[in-house]
Parts: structure tokens; sequence; C-alpha cells
């Protein structure tokens, strides 16, 4: 599965796998894609394809940061695919148009709209993987977006072929999260009844370490699980306890199909026990501790924002609007296994903000920000993907101390009441 954030004409892609770069550059970027200041995502978009025989069914889910009436998508949208063997490639192996037709090949999953296609396989048998570039043209207001996939196929992976679907059946659940009230199926496009086994964790991950920590890093630790079940294909199925679910075939799998199940305000954070915890990213170690060790949560956030802001109750509430906005998109963009604002690219974006620029291939996305203070031109920050059993899109931050002059007065602007969006 695929999730990703585009910014008006900032995306682009890179051709190689370079060594991660330092993070500040002071003469001008050596990518070639436009600069354009964007103060939040233009468009939200997810994929993800689906093993159908002879071809490969994708799932684009698009989010235009607008209302639009179902029956008025395909007047306003107009969306290309190009197949090519990598990134970087100039070869195409495929191209076409996608058929917008509400009700049969696009449909409405609340501020996302799902369209699906699908990409007949290369009659060359020796072509096992490739990428698809989706480019999204918003007609109405003349924007262009590119959406990539990596494409498998010949693949063994059974999250390739089963996904989790919502109640109908019709339209799989990109993002990685659902609600605990939700009723889904876990099928195929083959519809072929089958068990899988089911385990529920009730663990609770840690937030990500600052990106100026090079050393400290944390043991790997052994999950437990809570419970376990089976769960039969093309039946209703609710994951009523919050928590993480991973999804196997076989219990001597090693990667499955992993959901986090939340409540049913999530990506939003409401409740004042989980309020206090993304704090950690701007917090002083007593700060922390005491937002957290109050047995009354709401008093204890209200007092760390006053006290933050010097009892300015104004800059608190608008300290408070901003900072908790950003949760909530970093829940909505890059919840995983854990919820977004604790992976690293979550942690970046919540201090940081939306970054000016996109770089990514297969093995590594760099956020570029543009000048932040007059000794920097620019900052890099390199995500690189690593293997994981639970998510496809499993990022790690590559740290470094050269950080500090650039983190340290991000942290302190939000300390200081300086960031209201």
């Amino acid at each position: 599965m695929k999730y990703v954030f585009v910014f008006l004409g900032t995306l682009s892609l890179l051709a190689g796998c370079a060594p991660a770069r330092r993070p500040v550059a002071n003469g001008p970027s050596s990518a070639s894609a436009p600069v354009q200041r964007s103060e939040g995502p233009a468009l939200v978009a997810r994929s993800k394809f689906l093993d159908n025989g002879t071809s490969l069914r994708v799932y684009l889910s698009i989010d235009p940061g607008r209302e639009v009436v179902l029956e008025d998508f395909p007047s306003q949208f107009a969306i290309n695919y190009t197949v090519a063997p990598e990134y970087g490639s100039r070869a195409v192996l495929q191209s076409g148009g996608v058929s917008l037709k509400p009700g049969e090949t696009l449909f409405r999953q609340g501020s996302f709209y799902t369209v699906f296609f699908d990409v007949p396989k290369p009659a060359n048998k020796d072509i096992f993987t490739a990428v698809l570039l989706a480019d999204i043209n918003d007609l109405t207001i003349n924007r262009r977006s590119q959406q990539d996939l990596s494409l498998r196929f010949h693949s063994g992976k059974f999250s390739d072929f089963f996904a989790i679907f919502d109640q109908t059946g019709r339209v799989p659940r990109l993002q990685n999260y659902v609600a605990a009230v939700d009723t889904l199926q876990l099928r195929s496009l083959a519809g072929k009844d089958t068990t899988f086994r089911a385990f529920h964790y009730g663990y609770e991950f840690e937030a990500a370490l600052s990106p100026t920590n090079t050393e400290l890093r944390r043991p790997t630790r052994q999950l437990f699980t809570d419970s376990a079940f089976s769960v039969r294909t093309n039946s209703p199925l609710r994951l009523s306890r919050e928590g993480l679910y991973f999804f196997v075939r076989d219990t001597t799998e090693t990667f499955g199909i992993c959901l986090l199940s939340v409540d049913d305000r999530y990506p939003r954070v409401t409740r004042p026990e989980k309020l206090t915890k993304p704090l950690i990213y701007m917090s002083t170690n007593q700060e922390y501790a005491d937002a957290n060790a109050s047995k009354e949560a709401k008093k204890a956030l209200d007092r760390y924002w006053i006290n933050l802001t010097s009892g300015n109750q104004q800059t608190a509430k608008r300290s408070i609007r901003a900072f908790y906005r950003r949760v909530e998109q970093a829940n909505r963009l890059f919840t995983t296994y854990k919820e977004g604002w604790k992976t690293d690219k979550g942690m970046v974006y919540l201090i940081m903000g939306p970054p000016n620029r996109v770089q990514r291939n297969k093995d590594k996305e760099v956020w570029v920000y543009n000048r932040r203070s007059a000794q920097f031109s620019e900052i890099n920050f390199t995500f690189n993907k690593r293997a994981n059993q639970f998510v496809d899109d499993h990022y790690e931050l590559s740290r470094f101390v050269e950080f500090q002059p650039i983190w340290y007065p991000a942290v302190e602007a939000w300390r200081n009441g300086e960031v209201d969006q």
C-alpha cells in the first residue's frame, strides 16, 4: 500500500539510491523539481494493487481537499497512468486513461474518492516488477499531482491478493487504520473462501526518537498477543477492541496484513489522556512527566499550555489549535502499525510542518524544506524504507547531530507560541 501526500508541483522521483545526504545544504538544491511553497497538502492520495489473474487491479483514493459531489467528480478530475520498468526510467511499458464511472469504478469513502482500474500483466514473463505513475489532474484549478506505486506482477505475498474491504466488499480500505465500530470484510478479488488467523496486540508503541539522536537506539521488544481468533474471508468482520491487529494465512508466516483499530474520531485526538502524549516532541522530561502523571488529564493539559505561554490564554488557544491540527494530519497521513504522530515522518511533520519538496524512489524519501534561518538555504530529511512485518510503508529517518541548529529553534517556536498553522 502506498499512502503519500502530494504538494503542488513539488514531487520528483529519484532515479538512483544515493547514500543518505547530510541534512543541511548551503547551496542550491541538486533536485530538478521546481520549488513552490505550499502551506499544506494540495492533495492526499493513497494507492494499492491486488492481483487479479492476468492483470493487476489498481485502487487509487484521492482526497481533493474540498467537497465534490460524486457524480461531478469525472468532470472535475482526469487521471492518466504510465507504467515504467523502474523509478527514473524513460521507458514506457504501457499507459492509458482511467475511466471514472460513479457507482461502477468510482466510489466515495468519507472525504476520499476511490477509483479502480486494471493494468494488464506484461506478456514478457521475465518482467517481475514495475512502477506505476498516476497523473491526477484537477481541472477546476488547473493543478496536476502525481502518485507512484510499485507493482509486482508475480508475487508470493498474500497481501498482494487479499485486502480489508468495506462492508459491501466493493472498495478496499487503503489506510492502515479502521474505526472499532466499522464492519469490514477480508477478501480477494477471486472471492475464494478461506480462513485466516488474526492476532490482537494491545501494546503501546513508543514515539519517535529525536532527529538529533544518533546514539541511543531502543532495544527490540518482543510483542505478545492479547488474543487470537479465526477470520473467514467474505464474512462480516468487526475489530471492536482498539489496538493492533495482524492477519496471516498461516502462523508460520512472517508478513501479513496489519490494521490499527482506533476510536471513531481518529485521526483526530480528543481524549485528554491521549492529548498529552504528542507533547513529548516539544517538552522537557519534567514537563512531559508532569503532564502525564496527573489523574486529571484535562487540567494537566490546560496547565501545560498556560505555563508554556506564560499565562497568555489567546496564545495558548492558538497554539493548541495549530498543534493538534498537525497531530490529526500526521495521523491521517502516516499511520502504520502505530499512530501517525509516533512515526519518524509524523514527528518531522508535526514540528517542521509540510515540506516544500518531496523526492522519492523505491528505497527512500527526501523531504526538502526551504531556508528556515539565515545560515542555511535548505534542510533535507531522508527517510529510508525498511522491511517491516506489519506494513509496506515503514520508513526510518536518517538522524544527524547537524539537525540541532534547525530542530531546536523549530521546537522553541512551538514553545514560544510562534506557530499558528
